[in-house]
């Protein structure tokens, strides 16, 4: 089946730009529809998707958008009818990728656009605002999106800007010529599973264990993005069960760490799915904080310690540690299926253990109480007297978490 890729770019000032990319991208056999997004002036040549359709989509006539003189209003409705048209695309198989290009608005817009498509899909953004200290992290989101830096501005065709295009082109139709929409298909019981560096060696016993017995696991990395990531997958329907060992970015979100979650939503797609999850509060004592020079009076004064140059483990206060108990409680309260608790009590990540530098037995304490207290009664909680990264709390987590795994599908 011949290929096709949605090219994304506000036609008003990338024009020439946005056609030259067709035509690189045409050079290597690969069709081409072009949406423009543009708020201004019509184009000379014409697209696909005309600026005026994707305005429809988004909910209102382009006049009208353009009639309250408030851009932002004007790219929430580009960026909505763009994100529709792609996903009706998508689900059309007339598409098997998205390229776009631009400044800050037309990235806003194709990235928006590329979003909403299922993890998987080929996407590129050629973009002018992928650079320096800006943060261009709510850009990509949860989704595995390519930015490429332009280096220079997208104003006219020259030796920078053609080579740049020219790679773009090479870059999304590399992808789009080997992708398969069939493919993502797993080999063994799909589940999820959340990790981070500080329980490492407890998360790779438990995914052997698993792999040895028939399950193919996907780790989820809880550095703010990896567990909402995760999220986004459980209610995209991609797995079966979801062992949730790691639980950091949840009270880093309570304290404004580096690695707290990006949005809300942590900890509730399981419950809400109705899957099997098995829950321990694996890095849920500390806070990820920058370089120690540039940390508070307040976190300096803390356990802490210096993972690398850059980030800096730092404990939780114990009215810190009560509400992130308290929380953990209240959204596993609310699961429609199976859930059940394993508490470690020789320390919650590597450097949490008898001797280093984050041990500190009460403080944990708190949390533990915090979830006893308000965790329903239907839930059951385990205490293990072993470190989260022990055999001896790993491996009866893994027995039980395959034992609802398969009461589970007994009922389905």
């Amino acid at each position: 089946m011949e290929k096709t890729v949605l090219l994304i770019a506000t036609l008003d000032t990338k024009e020439e730009e946005a056609f030259f990319l067709k035509r690189c991208i045409e050079s290597h056999g690969i069709r081409v529809l072009v949406m423009d997004t543009g708020i201004l002036s019509p184009p000379n040549g014409k697209p696909d998707i005309s600026q005026d359709e994707v305005a429809k989509s988004g909910g209102t006539s382009l006049k009208e958008a353009v009639a309250t003189g408030d851009k932002r209003e004007c790219t929430e409705v580009m960026c909505r009818g763009a994100e529709h048209i792609a996903m009706e695309l998508y689900d059309q198989d007339r598409i098997q990728g998205v390229i776009g290009i631009g400044g800050a608005q037309g990235t806003e817009i194709a990235c928006s656009a590329m979003r909403a498509l299922p993890t998987g899909v080929p996407r590129l953004m050629a973009s002018t605002v992928a650079n320096g200290l800006h943060n261009f992290g709510f850009y990509v989101g949860t989704k595995d999106l390519t930015i490429m830096h332009t280096v220079a501005d997208m104003q006219g065709l020259n030796f920078l800007t053609k080579r740049i295009l020219e790679n773009s082109a090479g870059a999304i139709c590399g992808m789009v010529q080997s992708f398969d929409k069939q493919a993502m298909k797993p080999e063994g019981i799909p589940i999820a599973m959340s990790m981070l560096g500080t329980t490492t060696p407890g998360a790779l016993h438990a995914k052997k264990i698993l792999e040895d017995h028939g399950y193919e696991v996907v780790a989820f990395h809880q550095n703010g993005t990896g567990g909402i990531a995760m999220e986004d997958m459980i209610l995209e329907g991609a797995f079966r069960g979801v062992l949730d060992i790691n639980l950091h970015e949840i009270g880093d979100r309570y304290v404004r760490g580096l690695h707290g979650a990006i949005r809300e939503g942590r900890l509730t797609a399981a419950g809400a799915m109705g899957l099997p999850q098995v829950i321990a509060p694996g890095s849920g004592n500390y806070t990820v904080q920058g370089a120690p020079e540039t940390m508070s009076d307040d976190m300096k004064g803390r356990k802490h310690f210096n993972y690398n140059p850059h980030l800096t483990l730092v404990r939780l206060a114990a009215d810190e540690l009560k509400e992130v108990g308290k929380e953990i409680a209240e959204k596993l309260n609310k699961a429609k299926g199976p859930v059940k608790v394993f508490i470690p009590l020789k320390g919650f990540s590597f450097p949490d253990r008898e001797g280093l530098h984050h041990w500190e037995p009460e403080g944990n304490q708190i949390l533990i109480d915090a979830l006893k207290q308000n965790l329903t009664s239907s839930i059951p909680l385990v205490e293990l007297n072993a470190h989260i990264n022990d055999p001896e709390f790993i491996d009866p987590v893994v027995e039980e978490f395959m034992s609802m795994m398969e009461a589970h599908k007994a009922i389905d």
